[in-house]
């Protein structure tokens, strides 16, 4: 069942319509008149007095104070008819009952008051009285009303601005918390940045520092391989120095030596050369100094010339003699017809070849041959070299 829908109106009650005086003055006497007519009539037929006269007054539109409309009760809905049940044994018939005891007497009748007969003009005071109460009344309702809607209007406010102050609130309050999560995010993003910032510098700083470290590392062993190799420089240039140093001197020994042998040497040749010439010019045959050249026709002077020319030029000190061995060396000389030497050739070898280079070189060295003093150079000359004479 739908509960009744009363209606309020929020704006002021409606006025009633302002009519003339005059008008309702006529029409009330025209209507008092008419009951008055109506009552002397009335109390000419009848002989009973007549009840008391009831005016009902009709208000414009719907009352303020009217009582909602009852509601209609809802119409019971029809119950199935119960199935026919069997009927059951008879049961044995009880005693009778006692007679009922007899009903009281009914009460009397009380006499109704004779109502006394209204005057129509007290009837009319009465009922403008009662309309103006109800008049009053309803001014009264539509004030209550009033203030009660506006008293409902005002908490309606009130609630609004409650609720609308408490979104207000939780909006401040989740733009606030929004804000904060915002600032912890960008506060955490920003310290994440910088710690990754810091770890990457700390780790572009350690890379660069073992860079550093590894220069200058290697810059340290190249300069210590730089110093090593310059001091094993100086040490084997010093060396190198020293060992020429003491070579030169060996050599320049060694040169003194050969030049001091070679001038011995020199003299002794030429002291042969000149005994053996002498021993020529005598007619007495070659002493120690044999004839040199293949196919004969030269005396024992020119050998010893060849071997002053050869003596000098061969570089070898020999080591001291053991015993009666003594290696000779045997060359081939092929001589051109100016005495220039044009091939030598080892014949017999005095199975020490550093001997046998230093004959080869004095040969070569004794360039041109001497010249023989009768007639021209031989186109070959054997050379025989002995190490000690």
């Amino acid at each position: 069942m739908t509960p009744p829908i009363i209606r309020h109106r929020s704006g002021p009650p409606a006025t009633p319509p302002n009519n003339d005086n005059r008008n309702a003055l006529i029409l009330a006497v025209a209507v008092h008149l008419l009951l008055l007519v109506a009552l002397i009539l009335g109390v000419n037929w009848r002989t009973e007095a007549p009840g008391p006269v009831e005016v009902q007054l009709w208000a414009d539109g719907n009352s303020p104070v009217a009582p909602p409309p009852t509601p209609q009760p809802e119409q019971p809905k029809p119950q199935p008819k119960p199935e026919p049940q069997p009927e059951p044994e008879k049961a044995p018939e009880p005693p009778p009952p006692p007679p009922p005891p007899p009903p009281p007497p009914p009460p009397e009748p009380e006499a109704q008051p004779k109502t006394e007969e209204v005057d129509p003009e007290i009837a009319i005071q009465e009922a403008k009285k009662k309309r103006e109460q109800e008049e009053k009344a309803r001014e009264a309702a539509e004030a209550k009303e009033k203030a009660r809607l506006e008293e409902e209007r005002k908490q309606s406010e009130l609630k609004e601005k409650k609720r609308l102050e408490q979104e207000r609130q939780a909006a401040e309050k989740a733009a606030a918390e929004k804000a904060a999560a915002a600032k912890a995010a960008a506060d955490k993003a920003a310290a994440e940045k910088a710690a990754a910032e810091k770890a990457a510098a700390d780790k572009a700083a350690a890379e660069k520092k073992a860079k550093d470290d590894a220069a200058k590392k290697a810059a340290a062993e190249k300069a210590a391989t730089e110093k090593a190799a310059a001091e094993k420089a100086a040490a084997d240039k010093a060396a190198a120095a020293k060992a020429a140093a003491e070579k030169a001197a060996a050599e320049k020994a060694a040169a003194e030596k050969a030049a001091a042998a070679k001038k011995a040497a020199a003299d002794k040749a030429l002291k042969d050369a000149f005994r053996n010439d002498a021993l020529g010019a005598a007619g007495i045959p070659g002493g120690t100094a044999d004839r040199n050249q293949a196919g004969g026709g030269r005396d024992s002077g020119y050998a010893a010339k060849v071997r002053a020319c050869i003596l000098p030029g061969v570089a070898y000190q020999p080591p001291p003699r053991n015993g009666s061995a003594n290696p000779t060396a045997q060359y081939r000389v092929q001589l051109g017809t100016d005495g220039k030497v044009n091939g030598v050739n080892l014949t017999q070898s005095s199975g020490n070849p550093a001997f046998d280079r230093a004959v080869e070189t004095g040969i070569r060295r004794c360039n041109p041959f001497p010249k023989p003093s009768t007639g021209g150079y031989d186109k070959f000359i054997d050379v025989v070299h002995k190490m000690y004479d």
